[in-house]
Order: C-alpha cells, then structure tokens, then sequence
C-alpha cells in the first residue's frame, strides 16, 4: 500500500472519528428539539450506509452521496456547537449587566 493511500485512509479515519464525536456532542444538547438532535446522527448513518453499499457493488451511489453527506454532518454539528456556545455567551452577557 503506497503511503498516499494510508495517509487518506487516515486523515478519512479522522474525520470519521470528528463526526461521530460531534454527533454525540449534539445529541446530548437537551435544549434543541428533538429533530435538530437527531438530524446530524441520521445524516450520518445515511453517510455510512451509502459508504457501504460499495460492498455490493453499487458505487455510483457511493460516489454521489457518502461524501457529501459526511460533510453536511461535520457543517451541522459545528453549526449546532458554535449556535449553543453563542446563545451562552448571550445570557452571561445578559447576567452581567443585571447585577
């Protein structure tokens, strides 16, 4: 195996790794609805199952949608984060001026 394709392997190990970890991060923020928690984790099991139908010879479906929807998972979760880490910093600016 030529190093190029292990060093892709596992920069895409990586970036697996960082979804799933933003995934949970999001799924554990009580304060969104249900659908919005969910959303990044179902995008991600589709992302997955496309990545697997290349098992069966189906790579056309791989092609067009694995990626894509891989990155949609990490720009949801970092939007989700940055919203929550945003809305939180809004009400200790709010608390802070009461006192």
């Amino acid at each position: 195996m030529p190093l190029s394709l292990f060093l892709i392997a596992l920069f895409a190990l990586a970036f697996l790794l960082f979804d799933i970890v933003l995934c949970v991060r999001v799924w554990w923020m009580t304060e969104l609805p249900l659908w919005r928690r969910i959303l990044p984790t179902l995008l991600l099991c589709l992302a997955l199952a496309a990545s697997i139908s290349r098992a069966w010879g189906i790579t056309a479906v791989a092609e067009a949608v694995a990626f894509p929807l891989t990155v949609a998972t990490a720009l949801l979760g970092t939007f989700e984060l940055d919203r929550r880490r945003a809305r939180r910093a809004a009400a200790a600016g709010r608390t802070e001026g009461v006192s």
